[in-house]
């Protein structure tokens, strides 16, 4: 029996004539186990255990850790494989022993030092068989955590930036279309406004008064006349043309001759 369970033949298990011996060929690590021997005669019987451990490894070897670190933080790399016994581990740092002889590499504050490739070697004492695996890390200000889960942005988070930034410069450019239209208006207005009032003067001639006087007849009857200057040539204003003086005021008119 092995593990409390029947033991039986197989294209790797065989047993004698007698059952007094079974071979395994070849041996596996599921091979290991507690085996169980059962012998008996007519009058009494005895079971005998026997532990079976199968040496093997180191398999799987692989680092568990960040790929990309915060300058000035502590990092860890762990190294695991799958050996019976279990392996020793040694460390390596760009090519170059570190006297590190744990399954754990830690750095208790990067620089930019710090970057390079981290070889991790198991060892089976044992079996004498040994593996390696590298891993590489890269120390830099500002960031993210790699393969390990660093402090880094998620994806969505640079999503939401990317839409935030684009609604943004969405809305000045809108501001500044908005803020054209609105003013061009205004400034043809101004620009009518004046051509308007020119027209509109044109159009409506000013009168100035000149001077009152009175002129007397032969019956000594007076009458008022008025001298008007206009606005000439479109000036806005009256012209600057000199005032006729008024005429001269004759009592007694010579007679006309016939």
């Amino acid at each position: 029996m092995k593990d409390n369970s029947p033991l039986s033949p197989s294209n790797r298990i065989s047993f004698s004539s007698d059952n007094r011996s079974v071979s395994i060929s070849p041996v596996q690590r599921s091979d290991s186990g507690e085996y169980q021997c059962t012998y008996r005669n007519p009058v009494s019987s005895e079971t005998t255990k026997l532990s079976l451990i199968i040496n093997y490894g180191p398999e799987d070897v692989s680092i568990k850790g960040q790929d990309v670190v915060d300058l000035g933080v502590r990092v860890s790399l762990s190294c695991s494989a799958n050996s019976e016994p279990s392996a020793s581990f040694s460390w390596k740092f760009n090519e170059t022993d570190t006297n590190v002889t744990t399954d754990t590499f830690t750095i208790d504050q990067t620089d930019f030092t710090h970057s390079g490739d981290y070889e991790c070697t198991a060892l089976n004492n044992v079996t004498k068989r040994s593996i390696s695996q590298k891993h590489a890390l890269l120390v830099k200000v500002g960031g993210g955590g790699g393969g390990g889960g660093g402090g880094g942005l998620s994806s969505g988070a640079i999503a939401g930036i990317v839409i935030g930034v684009l609604v943004a410069v969405g809305a000045i450019c809108g501001l500044i279309v908005y803020l054209n239209k609105t003013k061009i208006p205004e400034q043809n207005l101004q620009q009518i406004r004046p051509a308007s009032g020119a027209a509109q003067t044109r159009q409506e001639p000013e009168y100035e008064e000149i001077n009152d006087f009175q002129k007397t007849n032969g019956e000594g009857t007076s009458e008022s006349s008025l001298y008007v200057n206009l606005c000439e040539n479109g000036n806005h204003g009256f012209s600057n043309r000199p005032r006729a003086p008024p005429p001269p005021q004759v009592s007694n008119p010579p007679p006309v001759r016939r």
